[in-house]
């Protein structure tokens, strides 16, 4: 029986494949951390701060809108929930207030959509020295927020 590759070409095959795996792995990690666009995050920041967004945030001198736009992009995840986190003891988003001083009208969420969910507008701790996660009430989702790398 013929050999179809040689011992050279299948190294050379193997590590090209390698070579391929370990590239489109870190591409699409590029590509998932960042989920968030610009759009829906001033959308998300204005829903909570109403007519002082641009003062506070937008024209403001702080680093309020990098610090928001890191949460989005790097520190912030929903999850689905898994049997590993039964231990951990985790806050309901139902008895975490609302941050509502900007916008007496603002609301909770009747129901819980991941794609469209402010985490801007919970007093969720978005500074935590280590990660938090909070449970969200009727779901199979969990909010989880990293600590910030720029402190």
């Amino acid at each position: 029986m013929k050999k179809l590759l040689s011992p050279r070409d299948s190294k050379q095959l193997f590590c090209c494949l390698l070579f391929l795996l370990v590239l489109f792995g870190s591409y699409k990690g590029i590509a998932q951390s960042n989920t968030y666009s610009d759009a829906f995050i001033e959308n998300c920041i204005r829903e909570v701060y109403k007519n002082k967004a641009d003062e506070f945030v937008f024209n403001s001198n702080s680093k309020r809108l990098s610090v928001i736009k890191d949460l989005f992009n790097n520190r912030f995840k929903i999850d689905t929930y898994k049997q590993a986190y039964e231990s951990k003891g985790l806050t309901k988003l139902s008895s975490v207030g609302l941050v509502n001083k900007y916008n007496s009208g603002l609301a909770r969420d009747a129901s819980f959509n991941p794609s469209t969910f402010n985490p801007l507008k919970y007093q969720l701790d978005i500074f935590p020295s280590n990660t938090v996660m909070y449970k969200v009430d009727n779901s199979n989702y969990v909010i989880i927020i990293k600590p910030s790398r720029n402190k």
